[in-house]
């Protein structure tokens, strides 16, 4: 779950671009934030990332980068089965920001 945002955050970097990797932890939630300074992903792209073999059309991205379009989708099933969410946060030509929530346990006393 750590491994794939963050290979897609320096694959789709720019040349000299920067990824910032950090964990935040709350009364009721743990957090993990990828974000890069990439070429962003479109609106349209954005609700279909985490489809299974979904690959960004390379027109649009300007960028020939290989892959299988799995990544994502298995990160955000395994997310999901251990109930917690992944969402993304992107713009063309600034970056995109990935966080993954798990809600803490509450272990009674």
């Amino acid at each position: 779950m750590y491994r794939s945002p963050k290979k897609s955050a320096v694959k789709y970097n720019r040349e000299g671009g920067q990824v910032t990797v950090r964990f935040e932890q709350t009364a009721t939630s743990w957090t993990l934030h990828v974000a890069d300074t990439g070429i962003g992903i479109s609106q349209d792209d954005q609700s279909r990332i985490f489809q299974r073999f979904y690959r960004a059309d390379n027109s649009r991205t300007k960028q020939v980068v290989s892959g299988t379009g799995l990544g994502l989708a298995i990160v955000a099933e395994l997310v999901s089965a251990m109930k917690g969410t992944i969402n993304v946060q992107s713009q063309r030509g600034v970056g995109s920001t990935f966080d993954v929530i798990f809600q803490r346990l509450q272990l009674d006393e």
